[in-house]
């Protein structure tokens, strides 16, 4: 056997031809082999392949890409946010949405709202930050370490809104420490979770913010480390 990893998934006639061919069934199980080497992700000559050949969708991890049968599979969520394009699913007409905000939903930048609370001055929004040599003017950017082990800034959501899309690293900027806790709350409930880390490239992530009143960002330094940088880029709301 080859180095390649390989893995076999079984996957039911039915929901085959539920998905492609418009409910035709078959009755027979079968099983398809594919490989899960990582490949990487350059857009516009920047290298976005997401750590550990992963890609966050909606809180599960999953393989940024498969091969099978010559062809590369990759999620379409995932691309969408690499080039900045929202994907959606309608399923009242079985189809993919791809940009357009009047077929997605409606769409605002959660740093063009005015915040509700925020912690410190040395938090910064909407400043210019560089990631990985990649530009971002709309985020939230700010500094965790054993002096200021917590920053946070929140908005009110008012309920309006059914998801919250944004990117999130380590601010290449800065030299200040190596790593820093992100978690996102709505209504004080947790909603999300994840470390900036520098060196990592840009990581995305997609959260349900379905009837929140108060979304609260939160960045703490781990304990045991001497914290770090963070930005959230590009967070965008839709309704």
């Amino acid at each position: 056997m080859s180095l390649t990893k390989k893995l076999k998934y079984g996957v039911t006639g039915f929901t085959l031809g539920a998905v492609f061919f418009g409910g035709i069934a078959f009755g027979a199980t079968s099983k398809i082999e594919v490989s899960l080497d990582p490949i990487k992700f350059i857009v516009d000559g920047v290298d976005k392949t997401p750590l550990n050949g992963k890609f966050n969708n909606n809180g599960t991890a999953v393989p940024a890409s498969l091969s099978y049968s010559g062809t590369t599979y990759v999620p379409l969520k995932m691309v969408g946010d690499m080039v900045s394009k929202e994907v959606a699913w309608d399923g009242k007409t079985k189809s993919v949405l791809i940009g357009d905000p009047g077929s997605v939903g409606e769409q605002k930048s959660l740093t063009d709202l005015p915040p509700l609370k925020v912690s410190s001055r040395d938090i910064s929004t909407n400043e210019r930050t560089t990631i990985k040599g990649e530009s971002y003017t709309k985020g939230i950017r700010t500094y965790v370490d054993q002096y200021f082990p917590t920053q946070f800034q929140s908005y009110n959501l008012n309920g309006h809104y059914k998801t919250l899309n944004f990117g999130y690293a380590s601010d290449n900027d800065s030299s200040l420490g190596n790593i820093a806790n992100i978690t996102i709350y709505g209504d004080g409930k947790e909603l999300w979770s994840g470390n900036a880390v520098q060196g990592v490239p840009l990581n995305t992530a997609s959260v349900s913010v379905k009837g929140v009143q108060e979304l609260e960002i939160k960045f703490e330094s781990p304990k045991g480390t001497s914290g770090g940088a963070a930005a959230i880029v590009n967070p965008v709301l839709i309704k």
